[in-house]
């Protein structure tokens, strides 16, 4: 599937408290991106590094970013340029999609299944089975879904991400990159949203003011997915759910790439191992072993926070 560069510049001003969002939108059509090519984004360079059928890898504003085709949405970390009453945040998102212009015909059973499974597993406290399926659902909405026709728009997709956020279908801590690739695309979609887009259902069952909460966790994510062993990256991992600390790798490309086999592999491994008081050491155990033979070195929580007591 040929698929466009996407680049979203977002600014948010505030004038003594008075907030104002700008969103503006740049891609490079697939057949312009080239490995070793360099390109203009809002005024900084864009180096491809390298680009295959699956990912790229491309440095911006002195940050290495690797960005899958399918499923991800990054984020550049926020910054502020005060000026006594005025500020600016501003921040770049990445991500390939069809053309956003494209409309077709589409019918949203597929992302209704793709939901309620992730809801059978969530019951059955099998969350991690529920990684690919997010993967798919991403990739449905960037590259199968139009941007807006007579049956999906921004809102309405918006509010599917809000489904699967709200009910924890995925974990944070384990999945940062697609956890916050959640986020980004949510945010998205509220930023090109219309007032024509909330029908009766979605004035009842939509939280307009959700992207509050959303903007918090986007901020924590893009630190940790930029530079996870930094002292904010460090803190950003506390605020996102609990105090105990987490070992960085987590927040790698590297760990992204494996974690759903990893997962599945100790799942058949531990099938027969009883659920009580004692099973984490062998799931972190086993856990530990399998990512190590993937060139993963990992940390268990009992190994990150020594003074802490886990059954």
């Amino acid at each position: 599937m040929k698929q466009d560069f996407n680049v979203i510049r977002i600014e948010t001003s505030r004038d003594m408290g008075i907030g104002n969002r700008k969103a503006v939108w740049e891609r490079i059509p697939d057949k312009d991106l080239m490995a070793g090519n360099v390109y203009k984004f809002h005024g900084n360079d864009l180096t491809v590094v390298s680009l295959d059928e699956n990912r790229m890898v491309f440095t911006y504003m002195s940050k290495t970013i690797t960005l899958d085709k399918s499923w991800q949405v990054i984020g550049t970390p926020e910054f502020t340029m005060p000026n006594e009453r005025i500020s600016v945040d501003g921040r770049c998102v990445f991500f390939f999609s069809k053309d956003k212009d494209v409309v077709e015909e589409w019918s949203d059973s597929h992302a209704g299944e793709l939901v309620d499974r992730m809801n059978e597993h969530t019951q059955a406290g099998e969350l991690w089975k529920n990684i690919p399926l997010v993967r798919e659902l991403i990739h449905e909405f960037k590259d199968v879904a139009p941007f807006r026709s007579a049956t999906i728009n921004p809102v309405y997709k918006a509010h599917y991400i809000a489904c699967i956020l709200e009910n924890d279908y995925v974990v944070k801590r384990e999945t940062p990159r697609l956890y916050q690739s959640l986020c980004e695309l949510y945010r998205i979609y509220r930023d090109f949203e219309l007032a024509s887009d909330f029908d009766e259902y979605l004035q009842e069952n939509f939280d307009k003011y959700y992207f509050r909460q959303i903007d918090r966790w986007i901020y924590h994510f893009a630190w940790i997915s930029n530079n996870p062993t930094s002292e904010v990256a460090l803190n950003s991992w506390k605020l996102l759910g609990g105090m105990l600390k987490v070992d960085p790798v987590q927040a790698t490309q590297q760990w992204e790439d494996v974690i759903y086999e990893v997962e599945k592999e100790v799942d058949e491994q531990l099938k027969d191992e009883p659920r009580g008081m004692g099973f984490c050491f062998s799931y972190w155990s086993a856990k530990k072993v399998a990512l190590a033979r993937r060139g993963i070195e990992w940390k268990s929580p009992s190994a990150m926070n020594p003074g802490v007591m886990f059954d």
